[in-house]
This record gives C-alpha cells, structure tokens and sequence, in this order.
C-alpha cells in the first residue's frame, strides 16, 4: 500500500506536530530544571546564613535607613547549631560546596574563606563527639575529614567528586591504577 499525498502531507503534519510537542517539553524540562537548582540554592544560601551568621540591626534616629550587620558565629555556636538542627554531612558539603562557588578566589587548605574554617572547625567538634552524646544521629563523624580532604584536593586544582567517580568505575570495570 503506497501513501497517498494526502496521507503524506497528513503524516507530516503529525511529525512537525510532535515535533513542536517535543521541543516545547524539552523547554518546559529545562526550566523546571533551572527552577530546581535555583531553589536548592536558595535553601542552602539560607542554611548558610542561619548556620554561621547573626545579625545585628542598626537604626539610625534621624534616618529611616537600617543597616545590617552580619557577624560570623564562632565554632561552638555553629557545632551546636549543626547538632540542633540535624544537619547531614551531604547537608554541610552543600554548604561548602556554595561557599567555594561564591568566593572570588580558590580555596585550599593553606588560604581559605574564614567560613569555611569555621564550618570545618565546628564540624570537626562535631565529629569528636561521642556518638550517645550527640542527639543529632545523621551524623557519620567523617564529615570534617572528608571536608578536609575535598579542600586539599581543590588547593591542587582537583575535584574529588571526578576522582570519586572514576574510582567507581574502576571498581565496577575492574581495571586497576598503577602508579
């Protein structure tokens, strides 16, 4: 049975249809995407600032203009806060992760962002704490280790989530390394 014109010109129709269809899903995709991301974001930017900031406002009597002061909280407070709060260590390296992105210059062991140092600082309390005294059991006492050894890599110009990967690999594939 050969198609007439018709039924050609009809089938494609149908193909520019699905065709539009599919473009515009692959839009709509995207944006939900970029919404996602930008929400995840948001959360850990908030986590950030409840976690290693507080405030103070000040207001001046002649003018209505407030000004906010933000104060990095010390490492005691931020332990305390990463237990009430019962943060995750893939909750924390979020965090880490936004406060690499966001400062304007590399990060490594010898020269980071002093929220960095605190978070890694009130991580490692964290850590050391006995497992019945802390209440928070999402904690695997790892977190500062393991934070610790991402920023080393990034000194050195490394990601560790490339070098983790491929170490998975290996591991499925087989293969081995030889230095």
């Amino acid at each position: 049975d050969v198609p007439t014109a018709v039924e050609a010109l009809v089938m494609i129709n149908q193909a520019q249809a699905l065709r539009a269809e599919a473009s515009a899903l692959q839009k709509q995709l995207q944006f939900e995407k970029e919404e996602r991301i930008r929400k995840e974001r948001e959360k850990v930017d908030s986590l950030i600032d409840a976690l290693l900031f507080h405030g103070t406002n000040n207001s001046n009597n002649d003018s209505e203009e407030k000004s906010k002061q933000q104060l990095i909280n010390t490492e005691e407070k931020v332990a305390e806060l990463l237990i009430s709060k019962r943060l995750n260590y893939e909750q924390v390296n979020q965090m880490f992760d936004r406060i690499c992105e966001l400062s304007n210059r590399p990060q490594s062991i010898d020269s980071c962002s002093p929220l960095l140092s605190v978070l890694l600082d009130a991580a490692c309390k964290v850590d050391c704490m006995e497992r019945e005294e802390n209440p928070n059991k999402r904690w695997n006492h790892r977190v500062e280790r393991d934070l610790r050894r991402k920023l080393f890599a990034l000194g050195y110009g490394i990601r560790i989530e490339d070098v983790e990967k491929k170490d998975r690999i290996r591991s499925i594939t087989g293969e081995k390394d030889y230095y």
